[in-house]
């Protein structure tokens, strides 16, 4: 079911896209989890989940964080980083059972965004994940 995006993609819930990758992350995924759609100030608001991840980190299993729960991004920005859709999950209440983790995610990223105190990524995914990574590094 492989298709490069159009200008901007129609994002929808249990997509998985291929994007611009980190050098050691090619296997790397997002999956569309949960979307909202027309904010006043940001439009669609797109949440991902993204797996096959490297990086390092002590204290998780296996001395690597290997996936990020939850992302929330502007849907013009993930747009920029996506490169191919993958597949796009048929059955969509039962694709996203996995991503318990995720929904725990967003209840607070959307408590904070509720209180101005929470945003949404505008910059190219591999750089969140750099973020992420260097957030890690700081904790430990």
């Amino acid at each position: 079911m492989s298709q490069k995006p159009s200008s901007k993609p129609p994002f929808s819930v249990g997509q998985v896209w291929k994007y611009k990758t980190r050098p050691d992350e090619s296997d790397s995924r997002l999956t569309i989890v949960s979307i909202d759609h027309d904010d006043p100030e940001y439009g669609d608001i797109v949440h991902i989940y993204i797996s096959e991840l490297n990086i390092p980190n002590p204290s998780a299993p296996g001395g690597k964080t290997v996936f990020i729960s939850h992302l929330p991004y502007l849907s013009d920005a993930l747009a920029q980083s996506v490169t191919e859709l993958e597949s796009q999950h048929d059955d969509v209440e039962s694709a996203l059972e996995q991503f318990e983790a995720t929904q725990e995610g967003y209840q607070l990223w959307k408590r904070a965004f509720e209180n101005s105190e929470a945003g949404v990524f505008t910059n190219p995914v591999a750089d969140a994940i750099g973020f992420v990574q260097k957030s890690i590094k700081e904790q430990q």
